[in-house]
Parts: C-alpha cells; structure tokens; sequence
C-alpha cells in the first residue's frame, strides 16, 4: 500500500526543491505531492503581502479590485445557484471576501452573509458600502460562537500560511455535514504543466501552496471531508486585472508598457472571459 502523509503541520516526509521564484525555494512532497513554499518571516505575512497595493495597485493582485464588483456579485449568484443543487440557503462564511462582492451574490440568492477578510480597507468597504457583516482577521485564528451550514474559499486556500490551524478551524466553524466551497488553481492542469515555471501561479510570497486534483482531495480527506463534486467555474476578469497579471509573469520587451497602457486605454472597461484552462471550483462535505 502507497504510505499517505500524517501530519501536514510538522510533516517529516522528504522534499524536494521543485523550482526557485521570487527568491523563494518551491518544494514538493516527495509522498503526497503537496507544493509549497515556506515563509521566513510569517508575522507580519499577511498585512505585508495583502496590503492596500494587493488590491488596488495591481502588485500581484488587482489595478482596482472594485471595478470589479458587477462581476464579482453575478460569480456569487451563480455558485449561489449552483449549490441550490446541494443544498438549501443557510448561514455561510466566506473567507479572504475581500469587499465582499461575491458574499453580496450569495445575500440576494438568500443566504445569511458572513466574511472573514485580512484587509481592513476591503473588510470596512464590505462593512459600510454594502451592508455586510465582515470581520477583520484570517482563519487560522478566527474565533466566533457562530456555525455556519456552508464556508466558501474562492481562490483563498493557496494562501494559507498554516493549512492545519486553518482547517481545524474550518472544521470547528462548520455544523455536521456542512459544506466547504473552494476554486482554486490546478497544478495538475495541462496549461500550467506547459507554462512550468512561468505558470502565473508560481508566485509567493502571495501564494504559497499549490494543489492538482489529487492533492487537494487527500488534504481535505485528510482533515474528514469527503469531495461532493467539482467542475469549472464560468469566470469573467476585466482587462485591466488580465494586463495587469500579464505585466506581472511576462520578461520585459520591447514596447511592452507602451502596449500595455494603450490597451489599457483602449479596452480597459470591456470584461473577457477567463478561459477554462486551470481553474477549478470543489465542494468538500464535513463527515
């Protein structure tokens, strides 16, 4: 029989170093396949990493997370309808919301809203602009008397700095049978398998765990959820945040600012469809 990881905490199964990016050592698990990189300095991680720039400067994340919002309110109604087909509206959390623009998607489809976000200014704009009940904090270390039926995790569990506080907490903030709703990226997936190192993904110290299919559902077998289903999600990005993802993996040539801003100029406020090449949403049921 195949040996399984026992402890994705202090886990003691050989790794080796998978590639090097940003000046970070990317290794993988030598038994299950888990990728990650560790970070030094992890005290201060989350408000350096996710701070103002992260959304609203384009440095690894968006040139303005809130133009957004029209987009990112219709994503949480459709993953709203397509959990009608799992069950009925009760309370969620969603963590890492951000404004909390898919939370309000899952609020006009009749769910009771909660959010967890590490940025205050995001969390204050989802508290005073919207109307949403959002707290200033991450997983790991989140404490509340609430349970919630359903907690979602849109492209959020990459970023955990430590996946076992983070899903004894899932675990504990969810009722018997409850459901846990990821999107995240496919390592396994043939694009990012083409793009290699250049995959957008690679790309700590935002992101610092990497997932396949495989790799994903042994975590959360892990931890006593069982996968439901999976699929992909029907995902929309505005120009802007393509470009600015673009500027972000791609070498520097020639005319490339200039091709950049124009398109910027020219198109900016049209939205395109994220093609369907290595994103993917799951749903988890606690056992």
């Amino acid at each position: 029989m195949k040996r399984k990881c026992t402890n994705f905490l202090n886990c003691k199964e050989d790794k080796a170093v998978y590639l090097e990016k940003n000046g970070f050592l990317i290794k993988e698990c030598k038994v299950c396949g888990h990728r990650f990189a560790k970070i030094p300095e992890a005290k201060n991680h989350i408000k350096e990493v996710y701070s103002d720039d992260y959304f609203l400067a384009g440095k690894q994340g968006y040139p303005n997370y809130l133009n957004e919002k029209d987009i990112l309110i219709k994503s949480g109604i459709k993953y709203a309808k397509l959990l009608s087909n799992y069950t009925s509206p009760g309370k969620v959390l969603d963590v890492g919301c951000a404004a909390g623009f898919i939370l309000k998607g899952f609020e006009q489809s009749g769910w009771e809203c909660f959010g967890l976000e590490p940025n205050d200014t995001m969390a204050s704009f989802g508290r005073n602009e919207l109307n949403l009940k959002i707290v200033t904090g991450n997983l790991e270390s989140f404490e509340t008397s609430e349970r919630f039926h359903l907690i979602n995790m849109i492209q959020v569990i990459g970023h955990f700095i430590n996946l076992d506080e983070a899903f004894k907490n899932l675990s504990r903030l969810l009722i018997q049978n409850g459901l846990a709703l990821i999107e995240s990226w496919d390592m396994g997936s043939g694009y990012a398998k083409l793009m290699g190192k250049n995959w957008h993904e690679y790309s700590p110290p935002s992101v610092i765990n990497w997932f396949s299919d495989k790799t994903l559902t042994q975590l959360f077998n892990h931890y006593n959820f069982e996968l439901v289903a999976k699929g992909r999600p029907s995902k929309r990005i505005n120009i802007k945040h393509g470009l600015s993802l673009f500027d972000e993996i791609t070498p520097e040539f020639f005319f490339k600012k200039k091709f950049i801003n124009f398109s910027k100029k020219a198109i900016g406020k049209y939205n395109i469809i994220y093609p369907p090449l290595d994103l993917k949403w799951y749903l988890f049921k606690k056992m």
